[in-house]
């Protein structure tokens, strides 16, 4: 384990962080990505006692920290179950090819408790970003998405169906239960090409995830696609009073966010 951790100074100039984190969200996102129980893969385990010990936060205040790092500003997932924490962005700055840094980080992974979590990361060791991680939001929030079938040896595919996410293999589709939207989805993935904007594996994952947060109902999430496809957008947002905003506002702004860590 390192005895330090990098954090990038665009850190305070990122519009999320900005715009959106408190002082007390900054801080405890900083000590989430820097404190002495982190690790190579970016998931680990820690009571929740240590942590108001060395942030001085009481149990409330941290479950309450933990909710909006989680809900509202979309960074991490807590796992009650195994007490560990998953930095969602870890991989993009901490991770490198290096052949001496992945053997150490792969039985890091293999370490991981979480079967949502350690699945989430294989995924990403292997270069197959198309398992998304639920967000908290009950557990008849289910997320349907694509799982290649090519995984390496020392990575099974096994155990990652779960009450909160289901992994298909079923052809590419996304939706296999919903013709309508499948199709709507498609038309979205197709948009996005055309505008020279095509959306990796990682990004259509975390869709999937976003476009579930917004609505659990079928036909709402039609709608949702269905606008964003009306205006050219290139993220999506809920259906309300203020789907008239401009698209190079909306676009600039969810493009900024994506890059927070």
């Amino acid at each position: 384990m390192a005895i330090y951790r990098s954090i990038q100074m665009t850190f305070w100039t990122d519009a999320k962080v900005v715009d959106n984190f408190t002082p007390e969200d900054r801080y405890f996102y900083l000590y989430l990505l820097t404190n002495p129980h982190t690790n190579l893969c970016g998931c680990y385990e820690i009571s929740m006692k240590q942590i108001s010990d060395e942030t001085g936060y009481t149990k409330e205040v941290v479950e309450r920290l933990f909710e909006r790092m989680e809900r509202v500003h979309n960074v991490i997932r807590v796992s009650n179950q195994t007490k560990e924490v998953l930095i969602l962005n870890w991989s993009k700055f901490n991770w490198t090819s290096s052949e001496k840094f992945r053997k150490p980080l792969e039985k890091e992974i293999n370490s991981v408790k979480s079967i949502d979590f350690q699945g989430f990361l294989k995924s990403l060791y292997n270069g197959d970003d198309t398992v998304s991680i639920p967000y908290p939001y009950g557990s008849d929030t289910t997320v349907t998405v694509t799982v290649s079938d090519t995984v390496s040896d020392s990575f099974t595919d096994k155990g990652l169906d779960t009450k909160d996410i289901r992994v298909k293999k079923d052809n590419n589709r996304y939706f296999p239960n919903d013709e309508l939207l499948e199709t709507t989805f498609s038309d979205f993935r197709k948009m996005r090409k055309e505008m020279k904007k095509p959306m990796t594996a990682r990004a259509i994952a975390l869709m999937l995830t976003k476009l579930q947060r917004l609505s659990s109902d079928p036909l709402e999430q039609v709608k949702i696609l269905e606008q964003s496809i009306l205006h050219g957008w290139t993220d999506i947002y809920e259906v309300n009073g203020s789907q008239g905003r401009k698209q190079t506002t909306a676009d600039s702004i969810a493009d900024r966010w994506a890059n927070v860590h």
